[in-house]
Protein backbone atom coordinates (compact mmCIF):
# COMPACT_ATOMS: atom_id res chain seq x y z
CA UNK A 1 0.00 0.00 0.00
CA UNK A 2 1.61 3.59 -0.85
CA UNK A 3 1.68 6.34 1.69
CA UNK A 4 -0.87 7.96 -0.51
CA UNK A 5 -2.95 5.19 0.37
CA UNK A 6 -2.47 5.42 4.20
CA UNK A 7 -3.02 8.51 4.11
CA UNK A 8 -6.07 8.58 2.27
CA UNK A 9 -7.50 5.45 4.77
CA UNK A 10 -6.33 7.68 7.95
CA UNK A 11 -8.30 10.56 6.71
CA UNK A 12 -11.54 8.37 5.75
CA UNK A 13 -11.44 6.99 9.06
CA UNK A 14 -11.35 9.92 10.51
CA UNK A 15 -14.08 11.55 8.91
CA UNK A 16 -16.30 8.62 9.45
CA UNK A 17 -15.60 8.72 13.29
CA UNK A 18 -15.45 12.32 14.12
CA UNK A 19 -19.07 12.72 11.66
CA UNK A 20 -20.62 10.49 13.87
CA UNK A 21 -20.02 12.56 16.92
CA UNK A 22 -21.60 15.30 14.50
CA UNK A 23 -18.46 17.20 13.87
CA UNK A 24 -19.23 18.83 9.66
CA UNK A 25 -16.72 17.20 7.46
CA UNK A 26 -14.95 20.50 6.67
CA UNK A 27 -14.26 21.13 9.91
CA UNK A 28 -12.48 17.98 10.62
CA UNK A 29 -10.88 18.10 7.47
CA UNK A 30 -9.20 21.61 8.73
CA UNK A 31 -8.68 19.77 11.85
CA UNK A 32 -6.43 17.63 9.71
CA UNK A 33 -4.70 19.86 7.83
CA UNK A 34 -3.49 21.81 10.39
CA UNK A 35 -2.16 18.93 12.48
CA UNK A 36 -0.27 17.63 9.97
CA UNK A 37 1.38 20.88 8.88
CA UNK A 38 2.64 21.17 12.45
CA UNK A 39 3.83 17.65 12.66
CA UNK A 40 5.23 18.47 9.10
CA UNK A 41 7.02 21.84 10.22
CA UNK A 42 8.24 20.07 13.52
CA UNK A 43 10.16 17.74 11.14
CA UNK A 44 11.44 19.56 8.73
CA UNK A 45 11.42 23.09 9.41
CA UNK A 46 9.01 26.09 8.29
CA UNK A 47 10.46 26.80 5.43
CA UNK A 48 10.22 23.44 3.67
CA UNK A 49 6.58 22.95 5.36
CA UNK A 50 5.88 26.41 3.24
CA UNK A 51 7.32 25.30 0.52
CA UNK A 52 5.30 22.13 0.59
CA UNK A 53 2.11 24.04 0.71
CA UNK A 54 2.17 26.63 -1.87
CA UNK A 55 3.71 23.54 -4.29
CA UNK A 56 0.62 21.39 -3.53
CA UNK A 57 -1.66 24.32 -3.69
CA UNK A 58 -0.28 25.06 -7.22
CA UNK A 59 -0.73 21.59 -8.47
CA UNK A 60 -3.97 20.78 -6.94
CA UNK A 61 -6.46 19.03 -9.20
CA UNK A 62 -9.45 16.67 -9.19
CA UNK A 63 -8.21 13.19 -10.45
CA UNK A 64 -5.45 11.19 -9.50
CA UNK A 65 -2.57 11.89 -11.84
CA UNK A 66 -1.39 8.04 -12.22
CA UNK A 67 1.23 8.84 -14.57
CA UNK A 68 2.87 11.31 -12.14
CA UNK A 69 2.43 10.50 -8.27
CA UNK A 70 4.62 13.21 -6.59
CA UNK A 71 7.73 11.03 -5.25
CA UNK A 72 7.80 13.56 -2.04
Amino acid sequence: MSKYSHAKHAIEQALEAAGSEGWDKSEVLQALVTSAVALYQSEKGSADARQLLRYELDNISDRLDLDFIRSR
